[in-house]
């Protein structure tokens, strides 16, 4: 009976016709919300790592497994979903059954829309295909069905993997071959005399294919002229590099090519302009000539090239001194802030979320513990540094003043709230929050923060967890150019500053590229602060220690800090002197 329902609730296709049912279109994983007027998509499902496939909305907050979203769409309680599940009656499941094609005609007869082209990817030793790729067009676009051979004829799955790559039968003999996106763009260079192939599937899919034939050759990565086709053929190049291949890269950019266009479309601009097939040859193989080497250094280049032409750049903190110290938030950087509850961690990073709301630094942040409302109240008492705003008696007796201050702040706090997310009644996981950092990280977020993360849904295997999870915010962090901030607590009855107490596993203090601590002192501590007028001895209640700096010169020191209680505001004093 349970296997039964942990069968379904792991059924992506149940999952999907059910919000299809609602009303909810789909693109991959991402899809509308057909529970509130979602003009732009903010919904999607997502596997967890119970394996079970969920659904969830960061817009109205709808979430949940197959058996919460067809209980809201018939309007009954869960329990009665469950009863009629372990009844056989509520949802059915069909055994999957694998239907036999005697001939390609009849894989084509059922595809969508209208075929526009067959690729088989032909085993040069028997001529026969181990793979065949359909692409079909249909209203919503293109659309490609992947088929293998079977006893009897052919099946409509992919072949186990590693799947081939196309054209094997010239490029095994070939000294330098292209590497394009897309079979469509490979048989446009072949009319040329141009020796190409590609990987099924298209960008995101290169460690599927077996690249074993290329090893040792010439290799020229034509890519797609959009962010996915470059992130694909840095997929590419790191797999032809490990091979022994002397690999190019043709920028796209630089041959006239509007966003997502490829090879294919080279060829057809001067198709249209009239050229004869021989200037066309000519026009590809100057494309072909203007590829660059890649190399294994090459990252290093680019990294400085970056930083000169200002794209690699710290984003601030607000604080001067800290910010020069550990360069916290540089592109593709993970920032960790422990404390002790009561130091004010909370207050500290809305402060600098106010800060990147007034720079134009687009930032997200979800916020694990109270809902949206509190925050920007919180908020509305940091703009207004007034404390007092918080606390619901002197609100009650000073509601007209408060009104005021809202109207003051209304503005603001619209663009606040609309950069924050919270979930108090569910308790997210890892993967939840990993799905989330990337959707932000794709809508354009240069910073995203999380507080706290150890108010996320503890794995049984933590160690296990803490690593995948950290590992990947940092390729979104690499991916995407956005810093990351994690808030999190010490280990339980740890207060003196330390990675090794940081609440978690290792991960976190491994994977961090900074690090800081921020102690609470019950009373102001006498500190000499290091100015350039000389040391001065002054009072701080807070001090900021940089447990790590990997990007800065920072590492183990301390900043004297002041939390006002009536401003709810930090104040950088500046560096402790031992």
């Amino acid at each position: 009976m349970t296997s039964t329902i942990e069968t379904l609730k792991q059924n992506k296709q149940a999952l999907v016709d059910e919000l299809i049912k609602a009303g909810a279109k789909f693109k991959g994983n991402s899809c509308n919300c057909p529970y509130h007027n979602d003009k732009k998509p903010s919904a999607g499902i997502f596997q967890n790592n119970k394996g079970q496939w969920r659904f969830k909305c960061h817009g109205c907050g709808v979430s949940g497994s197959v058996l919460d979203i067809k209980a809201r769409n018939e309007g009954k309680p869960v329990s009665e979903i469950l009863k009629g599940v372990r009844n056989n009656s509520g949802v059915k499941q069909s055994k999957p059954v694998t239907k036999i094609f005697k001939t390609i005609d009849e894989l084509k007869a059922v595809c969508p829309g209208n075929v526009e082209a067959v690729y088989k990817y032909k085993n040069p030793k028997t001529q026969t295909p181990d793979m065949i790729v359909i692409r079909c067009q249909t209203e919503s676009g293109k659309t490609f069905r992947q088929c293998r051979p079977c006893s009897g004829g052919f099946e409509m799955k992919a072949p186990e993997k590693p799947w081939p790559i196309y054209n094997r039968g010239l490029i095994a003999e070939a000294k330098t071959v292209v590497v394009v996106e897309g079979e469509k763009c490979a048989h446009a260079l072949h009319q040329y005399g141009i020796i190409a192939t590609t990987s099924p599937a298209g960008a995101g899919k290169a460690e599927y294919a077996d690249w074993q034939l290329l090893a040792g050759k010439k290799i020229i990565i034509w890519p797609d002229n959009d962010k996915k086709g470059f992130t694909h053929s840095k997929d590419v190049e790191d797999i032809l590099l490990k091979l022994g291949c002397k690999v190019y890269m043709v920028n796209p950019a630089n041959l006239d090519l509007q966003a997502k266009e490829d090879a294919y479309d080279f060829i057809a601009q001067f198709k249209t302009l009239g050229y004869s097939n021989e200037e066309i040859k000519v026009e590809t193989q100057k494309a072909l000539n203007s590829a660059e080497p890649i190399r294994t250094s090459g990252g290093l280049l680019k990294l400085i090239e970056d930083t000169e032409s200002g794209l690699r750049e710290s984003i601030s903190l607000q604080f001067t001194k800290l910010s020069k110290l550990s360069q916290p938030l540089l592109p593709g950087t993970l920032l960790l802030l422990c404390g002790t509850p009561g130091s004010g961690k909370s207050f500290f990073v809305m402060q600098l979320l106010l800060y990147w709301l007034r720079t134009n630094v687009k930032f997200a942040c979800y916020m694990l513990e109270e809902d949206k409302e509190y925050h920007l109240h919180r908020a509305l008492a940091m703009l207004e540094s007034n404390a007092q705003i918080f606390d619901p008696d002197w609100l009650k007796a000073n509601a007209s003043q408060v009104k005021e201050a809202y109207r003051r702040q209304a503005d603001t706090l619209d663009k606040f709230g609309a950069c924050l997310w919270s979930e108090p009644e569910q308790q997210l996981n890892y993967v939840d929050l990993a799905n989330w950092a990337e959707d932000r990280a794709k809508e354009g977020c240069r910073v995203i923060a999380i507080d706290p993360v150890t108010a996320a849904e503890q794995n049984k295997e933590p160690w296990v967890a803490d690593t995948k999870f950290l590992m990947k915010l940092k390729k979104i962090g690499t991916d995407y150019g956005v810093s990351i901030v994690i808030v999190t607590h010490p280990k339980k009855g740890k207060t003196a500053p330390g990675m090794d107490d940081l609440a978690g596993g290792a991960a976190f203090q491994r994977f961090a590229q900074c690090i800081y601590w921020l102690e609470f002192h019950k009373e102001p501590k006498e500190v000499n602060i290091k100015t350039d007028m000389g040391t001065i001895e002054m009072e701080v209640n807070r001090t900021i220690h940089i447990c790590k700096s990997r990007n800065g010169r920072g590492h183990g020191f301390a900043l004297g800090f002041n939390f006002s209680g009536d401003s709810l505001l930090f104040r950088e004093k500046g560096i402790i002197v031992k």
